[in-house]
């Protein structure tokens, strides 16, 4: 058994017009916020709000680049 502890995930929402939200801390992420988050070493979860469909790669990567 590993020492290490694996990040938290943070799930968020996205809503119409590519606005993220985060339910946990009750604020909209900029894409700089979301970045910062991946920086951190947080793994996100991201979730189309009308649709339930799992964005997360659509969203999280081109903020990889």
């Amino acid at each position: 058994m590993s020492g290490k502890k694996s990040s938290p995930i943070r799930h968020l929402k996205r809503y119409a017009g590519c606005r993220l939200f985060d339910p946990e801390r009750r604020v909209y992420l900029s894409a700089e916020d979301l970045e910062r988050l991946i920086q951190q070493g947080i793994r996100v979860s991201v979730r189309e709000v009308e649709t339930g469909q799992d964005v997360t790669d659509t969203v999280v990567r081109p903020n990889l680049q």
